[in-house]
This record gives C-alpha cells, sequence and structure tokens, in this order.
C-alpha cells in the first residue's frame, strides 16, 4: 500500500526506514532523502512509528524475560525421562507406546 504518493514510497520502504531506526516521519523522509511535500501521509506515519515501537519494546521485554529465566535443571538427574517399558521385556514381546 502507497503511504506517500508524493514519493512513492510504499508500506514496506516506510517499515524499512523504521527498522534502520527512524522514529518521527521526518526521519523517514531523511532515511530516503526526500521532504514531505503535501503532508497527508504524515498521520499514517505517525501511527506507523507507534505501532513498531510498541512492537519493538514488546520484542524487547519479551527476550529480556526469556533471558532471565533460569535454566531447566533435569529432574532427577537425567536429562530424559526413561520410557514406560524400559524394563527387561522378552524378545517376543511387544512394547506400547
Amino acid at each position: 500500500m502507497y503511504v506517500c504518493i508524493c514519493h512513492a514510497l510504499n508500506d514496506k520502504k516506510v517499515k524499512a526506514a523504521l527498522d534502520q531506526g527512524a522514529t518521527t516521519p521526518a526521519s523517514v523522509f531523511r532515511h530516503h532523502n526526500c521532504q514531505v511535500q503535501c503532508g497527508k501521509c504524515v498521520p499514517t506515519m505517525r501511527s506507523m512509528a507507534s505501532e513498531h515501537r510498541a512492537t519493538f519494546a514488546q520484542q524487547t521485554a519479551a527476550a529480556a524475560a526469556v533471558a532471565a529465566m533460569p535454566a531447566a535443571a533435569p529432574c532427577c538427574g537425567s536429562a530424559l525421562p526413561e520410557p514406560a517399558n524400559a524394563e527387561a521385556v522378552p524378545a517376543y514381546a511387544i512394547a506400547a507406546e
């Protein structure tokens, strides 16, 4: 979808500028070496920038939460639980899994 018709900036180009560090419509325009002309795209770019910051904050918080979790210790000293049919079974028996 086109966000800025004056400079043919579509949502992918705006998102790419936001991913590269742009935080405002003015910085999106600077990223693409252009300036605001009619200004009709500015509210849309503001909302895209706001959504991008919120998504980035959520991802950062989720990554921090995962990093803060302690490593899972194996139960009872073994890394993998033993299968239910681990006891000695005659060669002709069929194990039910």
